[in-house]
């Protein structure tokens, strides 16, 4: 499917990323694709997300509620240099509510070295906008997380690489029929493969 025509202005001049489901077949596309493009201010790193969906769903009705097991959303992931070990994911839904969740570590959870609602208690500080076309099938969130989430004043410098993804949870009618995606080549259905991220150059 090509979606290039849905590029907003403000992204004119930045590279188009796919949604694929590399861990069930590499450059196979889910039922209902979608773009997402990248960007940078001064103050913020920015993304946008277009995205098919004939079945606008959720059931999500506050900020940092578990937006993925309520209905669409899209998960932001940002690991700010390859030195690091933490990283954010910030959801948005299509009924304009946002999850903050800062990984100190990946597994720290599971290793008992943080809690989950230490992970969910961090502010990025991020700005968005959503809309909602559900008679053309679509939907579209932009993301701005400011510098300063990362622990910077200033855009990074052209000797830094980070690394970033983009999946989704896209429900169908109910929370029963889910279809994942990503932008990222999982080799397996795990968000978190921080090796498979796509990096990210200033």
């Amino acid at each position: 499917k090509d979606f290039s025509s849905k590029s907003p202005a403000a992204y004119a001049d930045a590279e188009p990323f796919p949604f694929f489901q590399n861990w069930v077949a590499p450059g196979l596309q889910p039922n209902e694709g979608g773009l997402t493009y990248v960007g940078r201010t001064e103050t913020d790193l920015c993304f946008y997300v277009w995205l098919e969906d004939q079945s606008i769903f959720t059931t999500a009705t506050e900020n940092n509620q578990a937006l993925f097991k309520l209905g669409d959303v899209a998960e932001f992931f940002i690991k700010p240099g390859t030195t690091r070990e933490d990283y954010w994911e910030i959801h948005v839904s299509p009924n304009d509510l946002l999850m903050d969740l800062h990984f100190p570590s990946r597994g720290a959870i599971q290793a008992g070295q943080t809690t989950w609602e230490q992970v969910i208690a961090p502010d990025s500080g991020s700005r968005k906008k959503v809309a909602t076309y559900p008679t053309e099938g679509y939907w579209t969130a932009e993301l701005c997380v400011p510098w300063q989430a990362f622990g910077y004043d200033h855009p990074p410098g052209s000797e830094e690489t980070w690394q970033f993804s983009v999946s989704r949870y896209n429900y169908t009618d109910d929370l029963d029929h889910l279809e994942h995606s990503s932008i990222a080549p999982f080799t397996e259905l795990n968000f978190h493969q921080y090796e498979h991220f796509i990096d990210l150059t200033f």
